[in-house]
């Protein structure tokens, strides 16, 4: 048995022991209220279509909420006016669907948090970009009646420049160690996006990249209670921690954001090589995320969050569309075996 079937096995042992012993004493009390129904998103850029046949794809494929970056043919989020996002958002309603979730392209993706100086970041251009965009999404959710935007999170040295060079120290200390000067970086950075969020009246949920600060659900929760905002929260994807060697993001990892989560960023992976980032997505399910575990916490927990499909990988044939069929497809599967065991 591998390491980490081992400790999946011991993991998912305890908690549904003590599942076992809380219904026990519980004895003859009345039923748990039923927890709330999953609301359904998709991730729309990955139906690869332009914006009205994405939404109706969206639509036929049993998504009610949605979650985009841009819009094709459009200006970039941040450089819309009131008057064109209202437009955008009266597409989006006319199919039946409602918008979990508005970014402004990509803030913090890309910049690498080492670059960036304490005292002077707010003068480095790329941040400076990224932030003013972040804000404007704020500004277009509150006009919108959208009630969080997204962010990402940084990227780690070299991610972008130089060949992933801290890749194998974070694979095998199940996701990087932090330094002090960089956490206080981050802990400066989301400090004015979150005094934003406050002006607005929104949230922000951080994305989860195994390329950024938060790859872990450790991660994660370290720095967001060191910020102590009421608006910071995530979008939980157990494929990027479990990337990142966090293997029990469906036990622990669901501990360390359950306080925290707006939704789950939904695609699955085989890990071949987790030192040499040598990893393949493929269906829901079909892969080494333990989604069982993970839809029966947020059952158990009566969690009310978005389940948002995402899907990168390609099936026979290389039609997109056909791939979040298919991820949709199997997310049904899963939810309803899991409330059979309810």
């Amino acid at each position: 048995m591998q390491r980490r079937d081992f400790f999946r096995t011991v993991e998912t042992s305890a908690v549904v022991g003590t599942g076992t012993l809380l219904a026990a004493q519980a004895g003859r009390a009345a039923a748990p209220a039923a927890p709330p129904p999953f609301k359904i998103g998709m991730y729309l850029p990955e139906l690869g279509l332009p914006f009205d046949p994405a939404l109706a794809t969206a639509a036929r494929l049993g998504a009610k909420y949605i979650w985009f970056n841009r819009v094709p043919d459009e200006p970039e989020i941040a450089d819309l006016t009131d008057a064109r996002a209202r437009q955008i958002a009266d597409r989006v309603a006319a199919q039946g669907l409602e918008i979990f979730l508005l970014n402004a392209g990509n803030p913090f993706k890309k910049i690498h948090l080492t670059d960036l100086d304490l005292k002077t970041m707010t003068d480095h251009p790329e941040f400076r970009r990224d932030l003013q965009n972040l804000e404007r999404s704020m500004q277009i959710a509150a006009e919108i009646g959208v009630k969080t935007v997204g962010s990402f999170t940084f990227a780690w040295p070299g991610e972008y420049s130089a060949g992933k060079p801290t890749w194998p120290m974070r694979w095998l200390t199940r996701g990087g160690v932090i330094a002090e000067v960089d956490a206080q970086k981050w802990l400066k950075a989301f400090s004015l996006v979150a005094q934003r969020a406050e002006k607005y009246d929104v949230d922000v949920a951080l994305s989860m990249m195994p390329w950024n600060y938060t790859n872990t659900t450790g991660h994660f929760r370290q720095l967001v209670e060191r910020l102590g905002s009421r608006r910071i929260k995530v979008m939980w994807g157990p494929a990027d921690n479990l990337n990142c060697g966090e293997w029990d993001t469906a036990t622990a990892g669901f501990q360390n954001v359950r306080p925290f989560l707006h939704g789950l960023h939904l695609k699955d992976l085989t890990v071949r090589d987790g030192l040499q980032l040598d990893f393949e997505y493929c269906p829901l399910g079909r892969g080494d995320v333990d989604f069982t575990t993970v839809f029966r916490q947020l059952r158990q927990h009566q969690c009310d969050v978005f389940l948002s499909v995402s899907t990168h990988f390609l099936p026979p044939g290389g039609s997109r569309v056909e791939a979040m069929r298919i991820n949709m497809t199997r997310l049904q599967e899963l939810l309803k075996q899991t409330a059979k065991e309810a």
